[in-house]
């Protein structure tokens, strides 16, 4: 992409550019994708020989191309759009073609070749269709900012959270704090209309610190209820605990599908904690953790991994008691904590009847009894967790959003400090009124950033260039 201080003009240009549009790789089809104010003209002049109709349709036409010296006739369907009912507001043309790799790039060459004449296309930047589409009003910052991180999206909370972002409730948090500081903000220069008439205050400097507090909390309040972007990358954390030889081993196999561990009759099997990436129902993804057994070390080291094992029980998302279901155990609960009784095939009807009536998990990984029962519940509890990596996830905070919202609480900070000050020498009126005003104005270019009123040039430049070449 180009320099941010030039990244508006090269972005909003109006010159054609073309490339490859559809993903990398062999495919029955492929994209490519031409757009800009002369696109038609190009297209009509180096591919169609002036047989492409200027108008919305879809169109069957045949392309000459030059592949290794030779001219290829080559038929296609031809997407027209005419601006600005396009992506990007202006003409454009997406030909499906055979996806054979020489062939689109054949396409794309054609199209851009200056040596062929003056009126070509040039090949477009990564993400240049999209910046494009954002400059003229036809995709938004939420938008653009979703489709971003469905890129780089290396599972499915991720592209649960590249969806949710579209709905704009980070944006939502943004406009209802603005909205009540523009309203504080009004009463405060209302002030400054006034400051001949002493006996007139619009806002008491009482008020006033009461009204900016008020916002810096709901915001807050709104803020810790989001996910960090940051955080997507980490997966739920499932972990296996209880006394050695209680089928811990056994179950992590069985929940995999896979032998993974070593599963013995003998007990202390498990040394060190196992973990390996599950796949639940519904695409839910955790990490699941086969830890040591629960025993009395005999030396210091067994006391060393016990310490750690524990830990790490206790850091888990969701811990898994592991109970053999022939021992007199008391149900542990908890609320991340639940009970999984093993063995349930050498189960009697008195220890069934008991282990049902304290409820938990029945499971057998010897004959699979319960594995799918037990997966189903791990996957409801993810769900009502609202654990990253759940369906239920909070609205993502991205990097940028924090950054101009942690902006916004210190301008917003510094002005009620402003007023207080005035509250604390016992004067009625919030002085001085015109940096209070200025501090408040700050804050409300601060929430436009999150909102999308105001989008510094660095930031767009560095959004789109996360894109493809071709998006």
């Amino acid at each position: 992409m180009p320099e941010p201080a030039n990244w508006v003009e090269t972005a909003s240009a109006s010159d054609a550019i073309a490339a490859i549009s559809s993903p990398a790789g062999s495919a029955a089809r492929g994209i490519v994708r031409i757009s800009g104010d002369a696109a038609f003209a190009i297209v009509n002049e180096r591919l169609v020989e002036g047989k492409l109709i200027a108008r919305r349709s879809v169109q069957s036409v045949r392309i000459a191309v030059s592949i290794c010296g030779q001219r290829v006739d080559v038929p296609v369907l031809a997407l027209v759009m005419v601006a600005p009912q396009s992506f990007t507001g202006q003409e454009t043309v997406e030909f499906l073609i055979s996806g054979h790799t020489s062939l689109l790039t054949a396409v794309v060459y054609a199209l851009c070749d200056s040596e062929m004449g003056a009126m070509c296309a040039r090949h477009a930047s990564p993400g240049e269709f999209s910046a494009r589409a954002f400059l003229s009003g036809t995709l938004s910052m939420e938008e653009a900012e979703s489709i971003a991180l469905s890129i780089s999206a290396e599972s499915d909370s991720q592209l649960d959270a590249a969806r949710q972002l579209r709905t704009g409730r980070i944006q939502q948090i943004a406009l209802k704090a603005a909205e009540e500081i523009t309203g504080l903000l009004a009463l405060v220069e209302a002030g400054i209309d006034f400051s001949d008439q002493e006996d007139v205050v619009a806002i008491t400097a009482v008020d006033l610190v009461a009204g900016i507090a008020a916002v810096q909390a709901n915001l807050s309040a709104a803020v810790n209820k989001t996910t960090p972007e940051e955080s997507l990358r980490a997966l739920p954390v499932i972990a296996l605990r209880g006394a050695t030889n209680a089928g811990k081993s056994s179950l992590f196999n069985a929940l995999l599908g896979h032998e993974r561990v070593v599963a013995s009759p003998q007990a202390g099997s498990t040394r060190d904690a196992i973990v390996e990436t599950l796949k639940l129902n519904r695409g839910r993804e955790v990490l699941l953790v086969d830890l040591p057994g629960i025993e009395d070390p005999q030396h210091a080291l067994g006391q060393q991994m016990q310490e750690l094992a524990k830990h790490a029980f206790d850091a888990a998302t969701l811990q898994l008691n592991c109970v053999p279901i022939s021992t007199d155990a008391t149900v542990m609960s908890g609320s991340r904590m639940m009970t999984v009784w093993t063995k349930s095939d050498c189960a009697d009807d008195r220890s069934l009847a008991r282990a049902k009536g304290q409820g938990g998990c029945m499971t057998s990984a010897l004959n699979g009894d319960g594995i799918d029962e037990l997966r189903e519940a791990l996957t409801a509890a993810v769900d009502d967790g609202g654990w990253v990596g759940g369906a239920r996830l909070a609205p993502v905070l991205l990097a940028r959003h924090r950054t101009a919202l942690a902006e916004a609480q210190s301008l917003m900070g510094q002005a009620r400090d402003a007023a207080q000050a005035c509250v604390d020498a016992g004067r009625r009126a919030a002085e001085p009124a015109e940096i209070i005003a200025m501090e408040l104005r700050d804050a409300l270019d601060a929430l436009g950033i999150v909102a999308g009123h105001r989008t510094p040039d660095d930031v767009l430049a560095a959004l789109f260039a996360r894109f493809c070449i071709g998006k």
